[in-house]
């Protein structure tokens, strides 16, 4: 019983694991399309997803 749930615990670690590394890629992925003024400092995840709804908006506000 022991040894099934730790299979079980290692299988879910795994496929959170890859989980994130995705979400990393994608926030990574979003990163490298928003002008930013700094270079040299990474945006938060929190600090890219503002960025990228206040981008979008000047964007759809330019081809209206």
């Amino acid at each position: 019983l022991a040894r099934a749930q730790k299979r079980r615990r290692l299988a879910a670690n795994a496929r959170e694991r890859r989980r994130m590394l995705g979400l990393n890629l994608a926030f990574d992925r979003l990163r490298s399309v928003i002008p930013t003024l700094e270079c040299d400092k990474k945006l938060s995840k929190s600090e890219t997803l503002q960025m990228a709804q206040i981008y979008i908006s000047t964007l759809t506000e330019i081809l209206q």
